[in-house]
């Protein structure tokens, strides 16, 4: 075969080199989902900027908030339920206590079989150890093979939580991540309004920072949607407890920041915890064949 026979193969293969190899490749954008945990929705953005100056003012104008966002009757107004549901796009109506797997494939799980993608590009950063098992679900052909890492710890310190979720950023650069500060929920069962609201306005700032870290990372910047929302919220009559269908309990936040969401975007329809999982596989382009929620996005 001579040169010029080669150099003509040669070009009319290789995109389709590159098209098979690009096939299974994972998508350029990333997914945060940061989770307050148990913030009532009166205490969040029903109360302005009062409480969450930087959400109120820096980052809702770069987003879409979503005003009725909800954890429907099905749902159960707990962490791991509330954190079960939001992953695998189902009402989980599992344990509380860390001792029960979601039933149904998580976002982490789907990704993970998607692209042949390594558990560190997955990652659990949390203050309660309890959410570690959400890294993976029981349900066959998935599961452990595809979990997620974890750094899970029982710390009332939303700081520390921050810390190890950058530690885990800056090492690993993993592309889908749920994050839960603690503090404000167990600040809450403590019977401390103003420990709760300290709480808030503390998770209000990391959350702020975390922003100008993504930003200022060439991994991140500017292909990373961030969701912001609750695992559940309060009684509407009495903010140290949760656990009943009670609008303080059901209704939580959603702010979503993303090339995929409008800026200085106000969405007042009814929505549910369930649809984040479809939305952030839409989002980063895998199926979730499971998940019963519907998409977030704007068509």
């Amino acid at each position: 075969m001579n040169t010029l026979i080669r150099l003509y193969l040669f070009i009319i293969l290789l995109p389709l080199v590159g098209y098979s190899q690009g096939l299974n490749k994972p998508p350029q954008q990333n997914v945060f989902i940061v989770v307050i945990d148990g913030v009532r929705y009166s205490e969040s953005f029903g109360s302005g900027a009062k409480y969450i100056p930087h959400l109120f003012n820096d980052l809702k104008p770069l987003g879409t908030l979503f005003t009725n966002f909800r954890i429907a009757e099905e749902g159960m107004t707990s962490t791991n339920p509330g954190q079960a549901s939001i992953l695998t796009g189902n009402w989980q109506l599992i344990a509380n206590n860390g001792t029960e797997h979601p039933k149904k494939p998580t976002l982490f799980e789907y990704y993970r079989k998607a692209f042949d993608a390594k558990e560190t590009d997955c990652f659990i950063v949390a203050g309660k150890k309890k959410l570690e098992a959400l890294a993976f679900s029981s349900f066959s052909e998935y599961g452990k093979d595809f979990k997620a890492s974890t750094k899970c710890f029982d710390l009332n310190n939303n700081n520390k939580v921050y810390d190890s979720l950058i530690v885990a950023l800056d090492y690993y650069h993993p592309k889908l991540v749920l994050v839960n500060f603690p503090m404000t929920d167990k600040e809450a069962h403590s019977g401390s309004w103003d420990a709760y609201i300290a709480a808030l306005e503390n998770a209000d700032s990391l959350i702020y920072l975390l922003y100008n870290k993504i930003q200022s990372d060439p991994f991140y910047k500017d292909n990373t949607t961030i969701l912001i929302t609750n695992d559940h919220g309060r009684h509407t009559d009495n903010f140290t407890n949760h656990g009943c269908d009670c609008d303080g309990c059901e209704h939580i936040m959603l702010l979503a920041i993303g090339e995929n969401f409008e800026a200085n975007g106000i969405n007042d329809s009814l929505h549910y915890q369930i649809d984040i999982c479809k939305t952030v596989g839409d989002i980063m382009k895998f199926k979730t064949p499971f998940a019963k929620g519907n998409n977030l996005i704007a068509k």
